[in-house]
């Protein structure tokens, strides 16, 4: 397909939501969409897989009056399966030109389709933006802690992880995914991937974006104020309800202000990490290092000479504290301490963490751990690690 042809659709992109069982969280998601703002005609497609026993599903979809313009409901004739769903609804942008991509336990800001059709448009030609998040995502993904980008003079920074909690593709976006998918990659082969990643099930589309983005080396752009907000209902691969999803939505209408990938500093790897060569222009002093950067300790390897890390090491170059948030900002603002290291590769200690490091780990980022619970969780952890020793020794003498 030549660029011409990506080019002639407009960016009026056409709304999917894609249901299966869940008959309130559908109906709290047409309730959202209903109180939103569009331009004038605005197609709306409510995906429906068919597990042979959710008819009421497909009739409540069938039954809701959508006055922006056309409405068609596609209750598949056979069960998909998550990830087959999704592809499905992605190749839409074949008929479309643009999609935006809803799963149903989400809910919108009035004004996410503004935001999907404005930043198509802003990105249309980018070669590195692999699809557009409606979702600020406050956590790393793989990892489920939480995650804060830095601030700066746009509404955007750009993360090397797929979204899933509302997004939208240009046709040229998802073409450009199809066709490095229906090589049938081994997604476990992709040496940057997050190890949990791989390990996510088959059913996992997301997985396959994943090892997209960090195989191509492209990116998703994330708003800074979210779009949509998540419930987490029980489902297909949500097994307990919680409130993990919920984050701030936009509520007033605002001019947009977006910056490209180049221009930005913004722009963070697959583990949610920023990348070196933007955190160097922040902090001058690392300038004439070649490091990765592992601030969250969860690299399992390294590539490049030097390592800014939270891992233990020896012989360390430079050192920062973890007191500021995001952590990034220590380095930035030239934070002393011992919590951020610099090192060479070679220096750096690969292994879990030990007890010292979860307690200062999880006082940064959780609560103070002379909290009553966080107390329990230590002293059951180390009453683990000693039985586990116990053993250890017993059965190998």
């Amino acid at each position: 397909m030549s660029d011409s042809q990506y080019m002639d659709k407009e960016y009026k992109p056409v709304i999917i939501v894609v249901a299966f069982n869940r008959i309130k969280s559908l109906q709290r998601i047409l309730n959202s969409l209903s109180n939103a703002h569009y331009p004038i005609d605005t197609k709306l497609i409510i995906s429906i897989d068919n597990n042979g026993n959710n008819k009421n599903v497909a009739d409540l979809a069938k039954s809701f009056n959508w006055n922006k313009g056309a409405k068609e409901v596609i209750f598949h004739d056979e069960h998909l399966g998550l990830r087959n769903h999704i592809i499905k609804c992605g190749d839409l942008t074949y008929n479309y030109g643009s999609v935006i991509i809803l799963e149903d336990d989400l809910v919108v800001s009035p004004f996410f389709y503004k935001y999907a059709q404005e930043s198509l448009t802003f990105y249309n030609g980018f070669e590195q933006i692999g699809g557009i998040s409606l979702y600020n995502l406050p956590y790393t993904e793989a990892l489920k802690q939480p995650f804060i980008p830095l601030r700066d003079d746009s509404d955007v920074y750009f993360k090397q992880v797929p979204s899933s909690l509302g997004q939208t593709w240009s046709l040229k976006q998802w073409d450009s995914f199809k066709k490095w998918y229906s090589e049938n990659p081994d997604v476990k082969s992709i040496e940057q991937l997050p190890p949990k990643v791989k390990n996510w099930p088959a059913s996992s589309w997301k997985k396959y974006y994943y090892g997209y983005l960090v195989e191509e080396n492209r990116f998703f752009v994330f708003p800074q104020i979210s779009f949509t907000t998540n419930f987490n209902d029980l489902g297909e691969n949500m097994k307990t309800v919680n409130s993990m999803g919920q984050v701030r939505l936009e509520i007033v209408e605002s001019a947009f202000r977006f910056k490209s990938l180049d221009e930005s500093f913004n722009v963070y790897d697959a583990y949610s990490e920023i990348l070196s060569d933007r955190l160097k222009k922040l902090q001058p002093a690392l300038a004439e290092y070649d490091f990765e950067v592992d601030l969250y300790n969860k690299k399992e390897s390294f590539s490049n000479d030097y390592v800014l890390t939270s891992k233990s090491c020896k012989n360390p170059l430079m050192g920062f504290a973890r007191a500021m948030k995001p952590m990034e900002m220590n380095i930035i603002n030239n934070i002393s301490g011992s919590d951020l290291v610099l090192a060479k590769r070679e220096d750096v200690t690969i292994n879990s963490l030990n007890m010292d490091e979860f307690e200062d780990e999880y006082a940064y980022f959780y609560k103070n751990i002379f909290d009553t619970n966080i107390l329990v969780k230590l002293i059951s952890n180390r009453a683990k690690r000693r039985i586990k020793s116990i053993f250890k020794k017993k059965f190998n003498k």
